[in-house]
C-alpha cells in the first residue's frame, strides 16, 4: 500500500544546455571581471560568517593545502564563507591564471592580431605586479590557442619569471595549429620547487637533463614522446607520486619502475603504445583507456600494493577476469569494460568492495565470488543473469542502453531485472527508475512495475535519508519531464521531496556565483503543482494525500 502520492507540475523558463569545460580550465582568475566580481562576493560572505570561526584558527599552510584541493575561483568564493581570514589568505595564496580563449571572448573589438596582443600584455603586466606585490607564486596556469616562434620568447621569458618566484604548481596548454608545437627551454626541467606540472601541446626536445626532485605530479597530454623521455623524467624526478599520460603519441613502450613514492598511473587513449610494463610496490591506483581495436599488453605484477583497478581494454578477456584480477590481494575497486562478444565473466577476490561491469552486447551470465562486495554497476545492452555470492550489496545499478526493441520489450529483460531486485530486502532499501523523460522512486521494493524503455537506469541503495535527498537532486539535474514518488503509509519522504523542490529560498547557495549557462535545475524551475492519481491537486498534508496515491513531478 502507498500514500502521500502528489503530482508536482512545473514551468521551466528556457533550457540551457550545460557547458562541458575543457579539463585544463581549472580555474577563472586570469580575466578582471572574474577578479572584481570575487572581491564584491567575499565582501558579502564577510558579512555572513558566524561568530565562531574554528577554521580561522587553522595554521596557514593547512588553509593554503585545502585552496589547492580547490578547482576555481568561484569555489573559493564560495567557502569564503567558512572562515573570516579566507579573503586575505586567498590572495596570499597567490594563483595566477591566464587563459587567452577566455580574455579574447570577453573583447568585443579588434581584429584577432590586437586581441591577442592584448592578452600578451596582460599577462606581462600582471607577472610583473605580482612580483612586487607578492614575490611567490603557488600555482601559475597558462593557456594560449596557440605558440608561434614570435611568441615563443615572450613565452619563455613568462617562465624565467615565473621560476624566480618559487613556483609551486605549472600548468601550460598550447593550442596545436598547422602542427607547430611549443618547444619548453631547458631550463624548465630544472627547479627545486615544482611539485606539479601539467603539459597539453608542447614539445620536449630539451629535456634530456631534468631534474626536478620535489616532483609529485606529472601530466603530459597531447605531447610526442619517446621511451627516453619517460625514463628521464623518472630518473630526475624520484618523488613522483600521480604520473598521468593522455592523447600521447610516439609513445610505444612505457616501463615505469624503482618509483617508491609513485601511487597513481592514468594511461588514456595514447594509440602506438604496444606495452606498459608497470613495477611499483606502492600503487595503489592504475587506470587505462583505450580502443578496443588497439593491441597494447598490460603488466602489473609489480603492483602488489593495487587497490584500483580501472581497465577499458581488449586484453579484459574470460581467462583474465577468472585467473588475473584475484592477483591483487589489496584490491577494493574494479571497473571493466568487456569486450563486445563476452557471453559469461567470473571474478573472484576477497577484499573487493565494488565492481563496475559495462560495454558487453552478449553478456548473459555474471558469477561474482566476493564476500565483502557492497556496491555492483552494470550497464550494458542485456541484462545478464548476475549471482553474487555472498549477496551483502548495499546498493547497485543497472543501466540498458539498447535500440533493440526486441531486447527493451523483451520477457527476458524484466525476468531477470525483477530477479536481482528481488535479492535486496525490502526494508530500507531505495529504487529508483529514470530514464531521459521520467524518473520513479520506490520507497518499497514490492510490488514494483518495470516500464520498457530503452534507456532505462535502475538504482538501488541502501543508506539514510541525506543521501537519498542527494540522488534526488542528481537526479533532477536532467530536467526530467516527470518525477514519480511512490511512498509507503506514514513516510516522511514525500514531503522531503516537495520541500526540496518547491522551497529554495530567496537567494540559494547552490550556484550564486555560476556563470548564466551554468546553472542547476532549481534556477529553471518556474512553478510546481502537485496531484494525486485522480488528478487533484493538493498541499503536503491535506486529506486528498490518500493511501493508493503517487507523487508525480511534470517539468
Amino acid at each position: 500500500m502507498v500514500s502521500g502520492g502528489m503530482q508536482i507540475q512545473t514551468r521551466l523558463g528556457r533550457k540551457r544546455k550545460l557547458k562541458q569545460e575543457d579539463s585544463f580550465n581549472l580555474v577563472e582568475e586570469g580575466s578582471r571581471h572574474n577578479e572584481i566580481r570575487g572581491e564584491k562576493d567575499l565582501n558579502q560572505m564577510d558579512q555572513s560568517v558566524q561568530s565562531i570561526d574554528r577554521i580561522s584558527q587553522l595554521p596557514e599552510h593547512v588553509i593554503h593545502h585545502i585552496f589547492a584541493q580547490l578547482r576555481n575561483v568561484d569555489d573559493a568564493v564560495r567557502t569564503s564563507v567558512l572562515s573570516k581570514r579566507w579573503r586575505a589568505l586567498w590572495y596570499s595564496y597567490a594563483v595566477l591564471v591566464f587563459d587567452e580563449r577566455k580574455f579574447i571572448a570577453g573583447i568585443r573589438h579588434g581584429n584577432s592580431y590586437n586581441k591577442k596582443k592584448r592578452f600578451k600584455d596582460y599577462v606581462s603586466n600582471s607577472l610583473q605586479t605580482r612580483i612586487e606585490e607578492n614575490p611567490d607564486i603557488q600555482k601559475l596556469v597558462l593557456h594560449m590557442t596557440s605558440c608561434n616562434l614570435k611568441a615563443a620568447p615572450q613565452v619563455a621569458h613568462w617562465l624565467s619569471i615565473a621560476s624566480g618566484m618559487c613556483i609551486k604548481e605549472l600548468d601550460l596548454h598550447f593550442g596545436i595549429k598547422n602542427s607547430r608545437r611549443y618547444s619548453l627551454p631547458e631550463t624548465f626541467f630544472l627547479s627545486k620547487t615544482l611539485t606539479g606540472i601539467r603539459l597539453s601541446g608542447c614539445k620536449l626536445d630539451a629535456c634530456d637533463n631534468i631534474m626536478l626532485p620535489y616532483l609529485r605530479r606529472l601530466c603530459l597530454q597531447k605531447i610526442d614522446l619517446a621511451e627516453h623521455n619517460v625514463q628521464n623524467f623518472i630518473s630526475g624526478c624520484r618523488s613522483i607520486e600521480d604520473l598521468r599520460f593522455i592523447e600521447c603519441a610516439g609513445l610505444k613502450n612505457l616501463q615505469v619502475s624503482n618509483l617508491l613514492r609513485l601511487n597513481r598511473v592514468d594511461v588514456h587513449h595514447c594509440k602506438q603504445l604496444n606495452t606498459v610494463d608497470l613495477s611499483a610496490p606502492n600503487l595503489d591506483t592504475f587506470w587505462y583507456r583505450g580502443k578496443k581495436s588497439t593491441s597494447c599488453k598490460v603488466n602489473l605484477e609489480g603492483c602488489k600494493s593495487l587497490r584500483r583497478l580501472s581497465l577499458d581494454h581488449p586484453q579484459v578477456t574470460r581467462e583474465f577476469c577468472k585467473n588475473e584480477i584475484s592477483k591483487f590481494p589489496l584490491l577494493e575497486n574494479l571497473d571493466l569494460s568487456l569486450p563486445d562478444k563476452m557471453k559469461y565473466v567470473t571474478i573472484s577476490n576477497p577484499q573487493l568492495r565494488r565492481i563496475v561491469l559495462k560495454g558487453s552486447n552478449k553478456l548473459s551470465f555474471v558469477l561474482i565470488d566476493t564476500p565483502n562486495l557492497l556496491s555492483f554497476e552494470y550497464k550494458g545492452e542485456t541484462m545478464p543473469y548476475v549471482r553474487i555470492d555472498p549477496f551483502c550489496l548495499r546498493d547497485a545499478k543497472l543501466s540498458l542502453e539498447s535500440r533493440d526493441q526486441d531486447i527493451v520489450h523483451g520477457d527476458r529483460f524484466w525476468f531477470l531485472a525483477r530477479a536481482f531486485i528481488r535479492k535486496f530486502d525490502s526494508k530500507g532499501f531505495k529504487l529508483v527508475l529514470q530514464s531521459s523523460k521520467n524518473i520513479a522512486i520506490h520507497e518499497d521494493l514490492t510490488n514494483i512495475s518495470l516500464p520498457p524503455l530503452p534507456d532505462l537506469s535502475i538504482k538501488i541503495f541502501k543508506s539514510p535519508s541525506a543521501r537519498l535527498e542527494d540522488i534526488v537532486y542528481g537526479s533532477l539535474r536532467t530536467h526530467p519531464v516527470l518525477v514519480t514518488i511512490i511512498s509507503p503509509r506514514g513516510s516522511d519522504f514525500l514531503k522531503l521531496v516537495y520541500t526540496m523542490i518547491r522551497f529554495r529560498g530567496e537567494d540559494p547557495i547552490c550556484c550564486s556565483y555560476s556563470t548564466p549557462s551554468n546553472k542547476c535545475w532549481r534556477h529553471f524551475l518556474k512553478d510546481v503543482k502537485i496531484k494525486n492519481l485522480n488528478g487533484e491537486e493538493f498541499e503536503v498534508g491535506d486529506d486528498k494525500c490518500a493511501p493508493h496515491s503517487s507523487t508525480w513531478c511534470n517539468w
